[in-house]
């Protein structure tokens, strides 16, 4: 049997990426969505899963729902949780938060799925264009983006003789309601907005194409050369 998993697919770029797989040769999509279910309807056959990914019993029930005869064509790794503002001012809950979900439930959700993953199946972790260069005001953010960036490219190349793709999507301000709720957004960023379709229509091109990592326009693309080649010291200077 042939399956997908999306973490984060009530809505966003999960919702987006289970609406595309949906005309994809699969026998199930299974969704994990956290509390909120799916306000929407998939052809193939669907579960839902209404787990927090924050807490370690969720990854064995998860476990426990996996048997010998599911092949995951699909992993796509996009549950996720940002606060923006000073460091010294953000919670220490909201910042636990951040690192538990961006990177601690995104590694384990991978490594539990990988045994049941054959030639020709895909990761897809979605990062971001923060991931490439330190953010002030959006430090831990940022930095747990580029943990996914980091463990993708890795493990992309771990995999590859297993015939097992990771593709890191790099997305710049996305048109949800993530974005929409960050105080305090620089007024520039909100011209960059791209939808959360777009992102998962390149997301799912580049991960078929075996990319690494997949920039989803061509502002982000000029973020990661400009982090490739300029000292940080003078990148944080358009910051001010």
């Amino acid at each position: 049997m042939d399956i997908a998993i999306i973490s984060g697919a009530s809505g966003g770029i999960g919702k987006e990426f289970a609406l595309l797989l949906d005309s994809e040769m699969l026998d199930e999509i299974w969704l994990i969505c956290g509390k909120k279910s799916p306000d929407f309807n998939l052809k193939v056959r669907t579960r839902v899963f209404n787990f927090d990914l924050t807490q370690t019993s969720s990854f064995n029930e998860i476990k426990k729902e996996f048997s010998n005869d599911i092949t995951i064509k699909y992993l796509i790794c996009s549950a996720g949780v940002g606060y923006n503002g000073d460091f010294v001012n953000i919670s220490e809950e909201n910042i636990s938060k951040m690192i538990s979900l961006n990177c601690d439930a995104l590694a384990i959700l991978t490594k539990i799925c990988i045994p049941y993953m054959k030639p020709g199946s895909k990761i897809i972790e979605i990062a971001s264009g923060a991931g490439f260069l330190p953010q002030p005001s959006f430090a831990t953010y940022a930095a747990t983006k580029a943990f996914v960036i980091s463990l993708s490219k890795a493990l992309n190349s771990e995999l590859k003789h297993l015939g097992i793709s990771v593709t890191a999507v790099c997305p710049g301000p996305v048109d949800t309601c993530f974005f929409s709720s960050l105080d305090g957004v620089k007024e520039y960023k909100k011209k960059y907005l791209i939808s959360p379709k777009r992102v998962a229509y390149l997301g799912l091109k580049a991960s078929k194409k075996g990319k690494r990592i997949c920039s989803t326009s061509f502002s982000i693309k000029m973020v990661h050369l400009a982090a490739k080649i300029l000292p940080t010291s003078l990148i944080f200077k358009f910051y001010k």
